[in-house]
Formats: C-alpha cells, sequence, structure tokens
C-alpha cells in the first residue's frame, strides 16, 4: 500500500503533463488503468501515452509515466471531477484553469476509450 508522500501532486503532475504536450506538439493524451496479469505482482497500472498526429511535426507516439494506479489515484480523481463538470455544464470540451499553468488556463477534450470491466481496466484519452 502506498504511503501518503508517495501518492502524486495531481494538479501540478496535470499542469506538467499538459505544458509538456503543448511545447512537443503532442494532440493527444492516452490513460489507461491496467491489472498487471503478472501473479507474483498483481497490481492496477496506470500508464500515459502521448501521441502526436502532425503533418507539420510528424506522427509520433511514446510513454510519458508508468505508476501503480494507488499513486495515480489523486490524477484519476482530478480527470474525474472535471470530466463531471464536462458533462454537468453540456460542454464539449472541459476548461481546467489553475495558476501552475503558464497561459492559466487550458481546454482540451475527453473521450471514453474502454469502459471499466470486470477487471476495473480503463482507458480515455484527453484530446488537445
Amino acid at each position: 500500500m502506498a504511503n501518503k508522500e508517495d501518492k502524486v501532486d495531481a494538479k501540478q503532475f496535470l499542469a506538467m503533463l499538459l505544458q509538456y504536450s503543448r511545447d512537443e506538439h503532442f494532440n493527444h493524451i492516452n490513460f489507461s488503468v491496467r491489472l498487471n496479469r503478472n501473479p507474483a505482482y498483481t497490481r492496477q497500472v496506470l500508464n500515459v501515452n502521448l501521441k502526436r498526429v502532425s503533418k507539420k511535426y510528424g506522427n509520433d507516439e511514446r510513454v510519458y509515466t508508468s505508476m501503480t494506479a494507488e499513486v495515480g489515484s489523486q490524477i484519476l480523481s482530478l480527470l474525474n471531477q472535471l470530466k463531471e463538470e464536462m458533462y454537468g455544464s453540456g460542454a464539449d470540451k472541459i476548461i481546467w484553469q489553475t495558476a501552475l499553468l503558464n497561459r492559466t488556463d487550458q481546454e482540451f477534450g475527453y473521450r471514453q476509450i474502454r469502459e471499466r470491466d470486470q477487471y476495473n481496466n480503463l482507458e480515455f484519452e484527453l484530446l488537445l
């Protein structure tokens, strides 16, 4: 079980992720939570992948980070809150405002790729 100090600060992580993806011209951020099937290590893993589909900058796909779902639970919680605000207001995009971003606000879309299944796996992406 992760200690409280081992958890990632969600707002700071999301701000750094959005800033990096914008600076490097990535337009898709894919989050996937999957059960690791290794019998010796049965934990859920949160993977964050960046994807760029661009004629100007070229196509690229890379792993940004990987962590246990326990450590990244605050990130998933923050994204869930933003998603609920988006659906509650009937908007097509999420607008997140924070002083941690250089531009103080970021607009991005949310797209569910896979709903939770029997193993509690989940996959969604943010569209910049």
